[in-house]
């Protein structure tokens, strides 16, 4: 049984919603989990304009930042246990289109591909507020095991 199943939809989100908020960067951010399902995600972002570089688009970085949370949540919604920990091993990301206008809310969808006992495989993509597609990753996320971890009592 999936870690999503046992505890819920609802329940994960708000869980989630809750470590992102904690997290310095995703505080800063303001980023905020609004949907999971089983090997799903969904993230938005209001943008601001400290978000853009001095060519007048979207920092780059902004966008690998929602698109590892939400590959990385849409991962864990299948992890079978609490006892691992997870990390991203890389990531590829295509930039499509470049957002110029920071007066609107994007979108990260994630997706868990596969799941296995070491790894997992994901792919995301970022929307603009009008839904065109701006980003489109590829990524590996490394599963530890507890004894691997060094996770203690688990």
């Amino acid at each position: 049984m999936f870690l999503l199943d046992r505890i819920g939809a609802e329940r994960f989100r708000r869980r989630t919603q809750e470590i992102m908020a904690a997290q310095p960067l995703f505080a800063w951010l303001g980023a905020r989990v609004v949907a999971v399902g089983e090997a799903t995600c969904e993230i938005e972002l209001q943008l601001r304009e400290d978000f853009m570089n001095d060519r007048g688009t979207l920092q780059a970085t902004v966008l690998y930042a929602v698109l590892d949370a939400a590959t990385f949540v849409a991962s864990r919604t299948l992890a079978e246990d609490g006892k691992t920990k997870d990390f991203h091993q890389e990531m590829k990301i295509n930039f499509l289109k470049a957002i110029r206008d920071h007066r609107q809310t994007i979108k990260a969808r994630g997706r868990a591909l596969h799941r296995g006992h070491s790894s997992a495989v994901v792919e995301g993509e970022v929307f603009s507020q009008d839904g065109g597609l701006v980003a489109k990753a590829l990524g590996t996320i490394a599963i530890l095991k507890s004894r691997e971890a060094g996770l203690k009592g688990d």
